[in-house]
Formats: structure tokens, sequence, C-alpha cells
């Protein structure tokens, strides 16, 4: 019998987490859209719509550039939060503005140039945050799907063609499709709810990043991790 005791996975590694953090980037990218006409997670879509829609309005192009701009800046700031980690609790750091900031975002949802200026800066820090993470032992994009979608197919293919290692690609086509079904889903939902409830609908974010909050460090303090997990 074998009593080789196996290394506990980080939090950040594991399916929850990738599923929680693929529904963010759904969310996120699906309600500045509908709100701001840009695009907060996906900042290669921004590019795009900045180069084909450039002679559209001019508010719309200031909205994506500022997206992009501050995105960059919240990315910074995480690298910044890295460097000066000292336990594993920089993540929930990490995590917090973004929180905050969608749960205020009701309140005084006018001025959308700050607005879209914190919701970017906010999103950067947690890409940041959690870049490097793996589904399992799987790298995958977060909050983005582009990529994760085109794994998933890959995946699905050899699966059908590779009949010798089929029960280890289908763990791994498995874990691609929750994380693109996690953003897809992520979408439609707060679609839906922002036709009804409108800006209210981005508490869906507030409550996904609170989840993830609570799992992180709970899962880092049952496990004895703070030190570790850095």
């Amino acid at each position: 019998m074998d009593t080789t005791k196996q290394p506990v996975p980080m939090p950040q590694d594991r399916r929850t987490m990738a599923i929680l953090l693929g529904a963010v980037g759904g969310c996120l990218d699906v309600f500045s859209h509908m709100q701001f006409s840009t695009l907060i997670a996906t900042q290669t879509g921004n590019i795009i719509l900045i180069v084909a829609d450039w002679d559209g309005p001019t508010v719309k192009t200031a909205y994506r550039i500022l997206s992009l701009v501050f995105f960059t800046c919240g990315f910074i700031l995480g690298i910044l939060l890295k460097e000066r980690a000292q336990s594993s609790h920089w993540r929930t750091w990490g995590v917090l503005p973004l929180t905050l900031t969608t749960f205020l975002f009701p309140f005084f949802h006018s001025h959308y140039f700050i607005w879209v200026i914190l919701l970017a800066t906010s999103t950067g820090m947690v890409m940041l945050t959690y870049t490097g993470s793996k589904i399992e032992s799987y790298p995958y994009m977060i909050m983005m799907t582009s990529g994760n979608y085109r794994r998933m197919v890959t995946a699905w293919y050899e699966y059908i063609r590779f009949k010798d290692r089929r029960h280890i690609i289908r763990r791994q086509a498995a874990n691609y499709s929750m994380i693109v079904a996690s953003f897809i889903g992520g979408a439609v939902f707060t679609g839906f709810l922002t036709r009804f409830i409108h800006q209210y609908a981005i508490w869906t974010v507030t409550t996904i990043l609170t989840i993830i909050i609570i799992h992180y460090t709970r899962y880092n303090h049952i496990h004895h991790l703070e030190q570790k997990n850095i």
C-alpha cells in the first residue's frame, strides 16, 4: 500500500477557482460592453474595437482607450504587490479593489469615465494576481476564454483520435470545457440580469469575488499554506 503523502494543491490551481474566475471574466465583459461599450477583462478585444470603430463615437473610443491604459496600470500595480508579498494573503489584497469597486458602482454609476478607470485598474490587478494559475496541472487563461477555447477543442480532438491516452486527455478536455462554460454562463447570466436590474447586475461579480476571497483564505488557513503559497 502506497503511504506517500500527496502534496496539497494550491487553492488557485483547483477547479473551483478556475470556474469562478472564468465566470468573473464573462460577467465583467458583458456588463462593461452593455454599460460603456467597452471591454474590461479582454483587452485584445478592446484593441480590435478601437481600430474597427475609430470613426465612431468619440466617447466610446475614449472609454476603450482608458480601459486599455488603466488595465495596464492595474497589472503593473499587481506586479508591485506581488514583489512585496510576505504571505499568501497578497492575493486577497489583489482581489479586494475590484470587489469594492463592483459593489459601489450601482450607487454612483453616473460618472462613467471614473468607473471605467477604476474597473479597468482593479481588473488588471486581479489578472496579475492569478496569472500563472492552473486548473489542476493544466495552464489556462484567467478571465478570458479565447485561449481556453482553443485548448478545449485541441484536447477533445486528441481524445477522439488517440485512444491510448484517453483517460488522461479526457480530464484535460473536461477541465477546459468547464472554464469555457463558466465564462459563457457568467456572460449570459449577467447579460440577462442587466436588462432587468441594470447597474445592479454587477453585483454578480461582487458575489463571485467574495466567494473567491473566502474560499482562497479558508483553504490556505486549513492547509497551513500562508507562507508556502506566495
